[in-house]
C-alpha cells in the first residue's frame, strides 16, 4: 500500500484517503446497525479482509480464496445457525470490496485461476442477501439478481483492463524484441567491418614476410598494432551488443554527434588514407537517431567494401554536408574494382539501401568514372 501511495499526487492522495473514510464510516454504520455482536463482528471482518486484500503486493490466490469462502461461511451461518442476527444490511461495504477484488485477480492471475476465484467471489456477492431476515426475504431473488448484473459489468471491466495491460505488454515485448534484432544486425555490421580490416591487414604482413626480404621493424609494429585495435573493436562491438541482447532492462545505444562518428569510422579505416569533409552547418542540426545510425552504416558499410571489393586505392573520401531538409552522405574512392581474395556474402548495397530507406532516405552507389561513390540523402528532422 505504501508504494501505491507514493506513486499518487498530492490531489490523488487526498482522495484517496477521503474515500478510505467514507468507507469506514460506512463498515461503522454497518456494524452498529447490527443487532447481535455476531452480525457486527462478521461484518467487520468479512468487509475488511477483501479491501486489505486490494492493497497486498504480492495478492495469493490462497488468501483471494480464503475471502470468499469466509464470506459464504459467513452467509450460510446468518442464514441458518444465526437467523435474525442481520436486519438492515447484508454487508454493502463487503461487497464493494469483493467486487474490487474480482477486478485485481483478473489483472493479476493466470486465466484459468482467475476464473475460478472470480467464480468463487461472485458467488459470495450474490448470495449477500440471504445474511438478511426473513421481513426481507421477498426482495432477496431482487437483490440477488441486481448484484448479479452489477458483477457483470465489473467483470467486464476487468477482462478489458486484463486484455489492455495484455496488449500493452506484447506491444512492449516486440519492442524489445524488434530492437535486439536491430542490435543482431549492428552486431553483424561491426563485426563484418572490424573483421575484414583485420583480414587485409593480416594479408599485408603475410606480402611483407613472403617477399623474402625482412620487412622495416616499424613498417611491421604498424601492420600488426591495427590488427590488435581492430581486434580489440571487434571484441568491445560484440560485448557491448551481447550485454543488450541477455539485459532486457539494457538501455538503447548512444547515438554519436555525426561528425563524431564519421572521424572515428576515418580513422579507424586500415586501408587507403582517408579524408573527411563535414559540412559545419550540420553540427547546429538536430538529426534523428535513425538518420545518424542510417550514416554511420552507408559510412562503416562503404568503408568495409573498399576493402573487400576495391584494387590500387589511393584515396577514400567521406563528406557530409546539408542539402535543404537533407543531409548528403558520400563515401567515394579512386580506386577500381577488384577481388582481394576476401570472402564475400551478407546482404551489402541491398541491406544498406533497406536500412536508409527504413530511416526515410535513399540510396545510389556506382561508378564515378575514377572510381566508385555511395552516397545517401537522409531526413535532417523527422518531420
Amino acid at each position: 500500500m505504501t508504494g501505491i501511495l507514493t506513486r499518487l499526487t498530492w490531489w490523488q492522495r487526498v482522495v484517496f484517503w477521503l474515500i478510505v473514510a467514507a468507507g469506514g464510516a460506512v463498515l461503522v454504520v454497518e456494524a452498529f446497525s447490527s443487532p447481535s455482536a455476531y452480525g457486527a463482528v462478521g461484518l467487520v471482518v468479512c468487509g475488511i479482509l477483501p479491501s486489505v486484500a486490494l492493497f497486498t503486493r504480492d495478492l495469493a490466490a490462497r488468501a483471494v480464496a480464503g475471502i470468499g469462502t469466509l464470506s459464504i461461511v459467513f452467509t450460510v451461518v446468518s442464514a441458518t445457525v444465526l437467523p435474525g442476527h442481520l436486519d438492515n444490511t447484508f454487508g454493502f461495504f463487503e461487497l464493494i470490496g469483493l467486487a474490487c477484488l474480482c477486478v485485481r485477480t483478473l489483472l493479476v492471475f493466470p486465466a484459468w485461476r482467475a476464473a475460478g476465484l472470480c467464480v468463487l467471489l461472485s458467488l459470495a456477492a450474490t448470495t449477500l442477501p440471504l445474511r438478511l431476515a426473513d421481513l426481507d426475504a421477498a426482495y432477496t431473488p431482487l437483490m440477488a439478481f441486481i448484484i448479479a448484473v452489477v458483477l457483470a459489468f465489473v467483470l467486464l471491466l476487468g477482462l478489458v483492463m486484463r486484455l489492455y495491460d495484455r496488449s500493452r505488454t506484447d506491444s512492449f515485448q516486440l519492442s524489445r524484441q524488434a530492437q535486439r534484432l536491430e542490435y543482431a544486425r549492428d552486431l553483424h555490421d561491426f563485426v563484418a567491418h572490424h573483421v575484414t580490416a583485420i583480414v587485409v591487414q593480416t594479408q599485408a604482413v603475410r606480402f611483407a614476410t613472403g617477399s623474402g626480404q625482412l620487412p622495416d621493424p616499424v613498417v611491421l609494429d604498424k601492420m600488426l598494432d591495427g590488427i590488435e585495435r581492430a581486434g580489440s573493436q571487434a571484441l568491445t562491438s560484440m560485448r557491448t551488443m551481447v550485454n543488450v541482447l541477455r539485459d532486457d532492462n539494457a538501455p538503447m545505444h548512444p547515438h554519436q554527434a555525426l561528425t563524431l562518428m564519421v572521424n572515428d569510422l576515418a580513422s579507424s579505416f586500415t586501408g587507403a588514407p582517408v579524408s573527411t569533409n563535414v559540412d559545419p552547418a550540420i553540427a547546429s542540426l538536430d538529426l534523428p537517431n535513425s538518420t545518424v545510425d542510417a550514416a554511420r552504416h552507408v559510412v562503416q558499410e562503404a568503408l568495409t567494401n573498399v576493402l573487400r571489393h576495391a584494387t590500387r586505392v589511393s584515396e577514400v573520401t567521406v563528406s557530409a554536408r546539408a542539402r535543404g531538409q537533407e543531409v548528403e552522405i558520400s563515401v567515394t574512392n579512386d580506386g577500381q574494382a577488384g577481388d582481394n581474395g576476401l570472402p564475400k556474402g551478407g546482404f551489402g548495397l541491398v541491406g544498406l539501401a533497406e536500412r536508409v530507406e527504413s530511416a526515410g532516405g535513399s540510396l545510389t552507389a556506382g561508378p564515378t568514372g575514377r572510381g566508385w561513390a555511395v552516397t545517401a540523402l537522409l531526413p535532417s528532422s523527422t518531420a
